[in-house]
């Protein structure tokens, strides 16, 4: 049987202005210089999407080559219950996958469950209980086998950022930044108080801080590429003031950093690549980074991203259609 390569895993979805071009003929195999993970997010919703998301799962578990899972946030609807007992419900699904797997909080789950068909929780106590589901032990991963991480929340001063991780894998770093949809949680409500601006603020610095810590780190180490992952989509070029500090500062590092940058995340429910950031001043588009947005919502498939140090795109990109999810599938 002829080895399958990254390269023909592109074909289907990449073309050249992206900068991601094919990659060597080397197979991608446990321990190896290349290797790939699993990018979900804003999955699974509603009880149809359950079902689709078990098929998700068997797909994910049956692929020797995923190394991790790695979720952008919104693991159900806005307007479903956020009660203690369905977020349960969630982490014991999602503990079913074999691989390590790594979560990003999305707004459903908290910023969100002000609403009424979400329950009329405090944002801020979903938050919390949030956070004691699904990061009970900062720095280690959820999943059948585990993953160590480093943590924002090992530091006295952001201690209670469990969901902010680092973890690094041949000469690539890989972080996660908690930043939402739902204009970082600004959305107003019936209880709203300054309490909770001062949770986005104290939030946002955080991010931006961990961001900023990540990219020099990866300078340090002599890192040949990194991987960032929120669950907002940032609006990119729309001067939303959610989201304009946290772009801000992206693009300094970015073009500080020079070397490849993948930024994933969710939000939206439309899976795309593209290369969105722009220079502030020379208008020039930032080639060396890419944004990917994770499939969502009612398309229950994952995309496999590949890494290969040794290129000098390092990131590849292949969509995985799941057979029993195919809306035509018999």
């Amino acid at each position: 049987m002829r080895p399958i390569t990254p390269c023909l895993y592109l074909m289907l979805i990449l073309i050249p202005f992206l900068g991601l071009g094919c990659q060597s003929s080397r197979m991608l195999q446990d321990g190896g210089d290349v290797y790939s993970y699993a990018l979900i997010g804003d999955m699974p919703y509603g009880p149809g999407g359950v079902s689709k998301f078990e098929n998700l799962i068997a797909d994910i578990n049956n692929d020797p080559s995923v190394q991790w899972v790695v979720h952008a946030g919104d693991i159900k609807t806005g307007g479903t219950p956020c009660s203690d007992e369905f977020l349960e419900a969630r982490v014991a699904l999602f503990q079913r996958f074999e691989k390590p797997f790594i979560i990003i909080p999305g707004d459903n789950e908290w910023t969100d469950c002000h609403r009424e068909t979400a329950g009329q929780f405090d944002p801020l106590e979903r938050l919390a209980a949030l956070r004691k589901l699904f990061y009970p032990e900062p720095g280690r991963s959820l999943g059948k086998t585990t993953l160590t991480t480093e943590t924002q929340a090992s530091e006295e001063a952001y201690r209670v950022y469990p969901e902010h991780v680092r973890w690094e894998r041949g000469g690539v770093l890989f972080a996660n930044l908690h930043v939402v949809g739902s204009n970082n949680g600004r959305a107003p409500f019936e209880g709203r108080t300054e309490v909770h601006d001062e949770e986005i603020a104290s939030r946002m610095q955080a991010s931006i801080q961990w961001m900023q810590d990540s990219f020099k780190l990866a300078t340090q180490k002599g890192s040949v590429g990194l991987f960032l992952m929120i669950h907002a989509n940032p609006q990119f070029g729309e001067n939303n003031a959610a989201f304009t500090p946290f772009l801000k500062a992206l693009e300094r590092e970015v073009i500080a950093y020079g070397l490849p940058v993948l930024f994933a995340h969710g939000d939206s429910h439309y899976f795309r690549i593209d290369k969105p950031l722009v220079h502030n001043v020379t208008g020039q588009r930032i080639e060396n980074f890419t944004r990917v947005e994770t499939f969502g919502a009612g398309d229950i498939h994952w995309l496999r991203i590949i890494v290969d140090p040794g290129d000098v795109n390092v990131f590849s990109i292949r969509q995985e259609i799941v057979t029993q999810n195919r809306e035509n599938h018999q």
